[in-house]
């Protein structure tokens, strides 16, 4: 056996251990919804299940002072998300437009469920998810079905490219900001809501474009992640994060390659007569796995945008100079920006939104 199957084993027992004991002590269980999407008569969504976290109580005043106590009340609540205990093999009853299945939690919590031969008109659909064993309320998740005579979908990068993570600054910088930082008062970074908007709306005859949200942040921030994009107005769709823990691939989480170039292929075939615009950051792989994606898929794609994160280095200029040839050779424009006014600009100029 190898090493990391047998941490994996371990890291499952002491979860379904946990589990049990929280649930025999009474804590309720709930279904924490992932957004999803379908096209041409399938939809898939899917959601975790995990046992609640104990209510806070009223108890005495803090000894600290007020800002002290701030400053922990904000430590703890970004801490929270990630102290979930999820219910291993949970037994969930997934509805949506009549369809019923039953569904069985993986060893982590997660729920993956597929409708075939469901036949969905564009929009946004409701899907219901119930704890049948062990029982807990519904949820409720979203399925976004774009509409086909759509010219465009937009697949989006979240860290850096519309919300500032600190990733780009070290992981001093990204520390702070997700476990210091009040979530409610990040900001989009500039302009991101509005060429968001533009795009959204500027297919012809006013037929929405589709989004995709492509993140490797963990799910635990998924709640976070709604909120801000409903609290700034982005367009909605479905959020595709990753898993952060041990696993049947690594023990921390999949690679950031191979997580957005799965997810962008799985796009292609689902959406195959939809071209995409891919917007990114150059923090990370983005540039070179968009560039990859347009080799695999010539005629696909009909721009590339990535904000600069951070101070230019060596070794991001170097992956965006052997993208940019990449691209060029497939002929698709690529935009390596500061901000997004650059973005906005080329997209108005190419036809990709309406005059500003």
């Amino acid at each position: 056996m190898g090493v990391l199957r047998a941490v994996l084993l371990a890291f499952e027992a002491v979860e379904r251990k946990v589990a049990w004991l929280l649930l025999r002590l009474g804590r309720p269980v709930r279904v924490h919804p992932f957004s999803g999407y379908g096209t041409g008569g399938w939809a898939q969504l899917g959601g975790r299940v995990l046992v609640e976290a104990p209510a806070r109580v009223g108890s005495a005043a803090p000894r600290t002072s007020t800002a002290r106590a701030s400053r922990l009340a904000v430590l703890r609540a970004n801490l929270l998300p990630f102290l979930s205990v999820e219910v291993p093999g949970a037994l969930v009853r997934v509805t949506l437009e009549g369809r019923e299945v039953l569904v069985r939690a993986d060893p982590e919590g997660y729920v993956q469920v597929r409708f075939e031969d469901v036949q969905l008109p564009p929009g946004r659909h409701q899907a219901t998810l119930t704890p049948v064993r062990p029982a807990g309320p519904p949820a409720f998740g979203t399925v976004h079905v774009p509409d086909p005579a759509a010219d465009l979908a937009v697949v989006s990068d979240v860290d850096d490219t519309i919300v500032d993570s600190g990733i780009a600054h070290g992981l001093a910088a990204t520390l702070s900001t997700m476990l210091l930082r009040e979530q409610s008062t990040r900001v989009p970074l500039t302009g991101a809501p509005e060429l968001y908007r533009a795009m959204a709306q500027g297919a012809p005859g006013g037929v929405e474009r589709p989004f995709f949200y492509l993140s490797t942040s963990p799910w635990n921030l998924v709640g976070f992640l709604q909120g801000f994009l409903a609290r700034h107005r982005f367009p909605e769709g479905p959020l595709v994060l990753t898993d952060w823990g041990p696993g049947a691939d690594s023990l921390l989480r999949v690679s950031t390659r191979t997580h957005k170039l799965s997810t962008l292929r799985q796009l292609a075939q689902a959406l195959p007569h939809s071209r995409f615009v891919l917007i990114g950051d150059s923090g990370q792989e983005d540039p070179a796995i968009y560039a990859d994606f347009c080799a695999e898929h010539p005629g696909r794609v009909v721009a590339v945008y990535i904000r600069r994160a951070g101070a230019a280095s060596p070794a991001s200029d170097q992956r965006g100079e052997q993208a940019g040839r990449v691209l060029a050779e497939a002929g698709v424009p690529y935009v390596l920006a500061e901000d997004t006014d650059a973005m906005l600009r080329h997209a108005v100029e190419h036809g990709l939104v309406g005059p500003a």
